[in-house]
């Protein structure tokens, strides 16, 4: 008889993120890029630090916790750039 349960909604730990993966805060925001996984000086536990560009093109960094963050694909979905924002070359 089987015992072990499996939560299919479970987050992953900090190993299964590596730098280069793209996550997004599991209440919604930005797509960032993991920087780094691992552990963080005076934190306890794992973290990951990432990085993405706000609304204005502002480079931003922050600390996450693993359990914060979903794993997004690396492509970008066709109809997800604002092209009104981008300047055209004349």
């Amino acid at each position: 008889m089987l015992t072990a349960t499996i939560d299919a909604l479970q987050t992953a730990p900090a190993a299964q993120f590596s730098v280069g993966d793209v996550v997004t805060l599991k209440e919604g925001g930005s797509r960032m890029t993991v920087t780094y996984a691992g552990p963080v000086a005076l934190n306890p536990g794992e973290w990951l630090i990432c990085e993405w560009f706000d609304e204005q093109g502002e480079l931003r960094r922050e600390m996450f916790s693993p359990a914060s963050v979903r794993a997004e694909p690396r492509s970008i979905p066709a109809g997800s750039v604002m092209w009104s924002r981008m300047g055209r070359a004349a």
